[in-house]
């Protein structure tokens, strides 16, 4: 079986760059929930970067999570190779959410408000609802990473296990605004990342000392 290979240390920083954004995201991010969408954007200033970064989130994400895959070689089974697929393509879905969310929302706020409610024809398009189930996705595939990394043990498992349950809590605590415990599970979450992009970085700088 063909092993992937990926820059490492590339890996490690994006990784680790995700997860800062992760840990942020929920601060910064008002809830669109208790007030109509089109109000929030209005108000938030940092609406559109916030917004790119979220895009960006998901790339920097997967090119993280093949590189936590590729340093395991094939330790960590089948589970390590769908959880990265599932990463990968449901990447493209965050990425879609977060480019639409940044570009079009801020004029469609200021002209067309009623498109943004969260029963409008626009967050309940099946466009947009393809979209979020691919974010689910890699919700799911990043979990199957972290329980397969645990399971392999190659790193310390309570990194594996941090990584399955933070992407678990993030998307069921942060993704719907729940109070304070959404903005800790961005937290977990993206500690697990930087954690991880942590554990990349030391093991290639070990692997590229020459032997004594």
């Amino acid at each position: 079986m063909a092993v992937l290979q990926v820059p490492v240390r590339v890996s490690a920083v994006l990784l680790a760059l995700s997860g800062v954004i992760v840990a942020m995201l929920l601060f910064l991010h008002p809830s669109i929930l208790v007030r109509p969408v089109a109000d929030v954007v209005r108000e938030t200033d940092v609406w559109q970067p916030l917004h790119i970064a979220f895009a960006l989130m998901f790339v920097l994400a997967a090119i993280g999570a093949a590189g936590l895959v590729a340093v395991h070689g094939n330790s960590m089974g089948r589970l390590g190779q769908v959880g990265l697929i599932l990463t990968l393509v449901g990447s493209i879905g965050g990425l879609g959410i977060g480019i639409v969310e940044a570009l079009a929302f801020p004029v469609l706020a200021e002209r067309l408000p009623d498109v943004l409610a969260l029963q409008g024809p626009l967050l309940t398009s099946w466009v947009f609802i393809c979209l979020g189930l691919l974010w689910l996705a890699w919700a799911v595939g990043l979990t199957l990473i972290g329980i397969a990394a645990a399971r392999a043990a190659v790193f310390p498992r309570a990194a594996g296990v941090l990584l399955a349950v933070g992407a678990v809590a993030f998307h069921a605590l942060g993704a719907p605004f729940v109070p304070v415990a959404g903005i800790v599970s961005g937290l977990l979450f993206g500690a697990a990342q930087v954690w991880w992009g942590w554990l990349l970085w030391k093991s290639d700088a070990r692997a590229k000392v020459p032997p004594r």
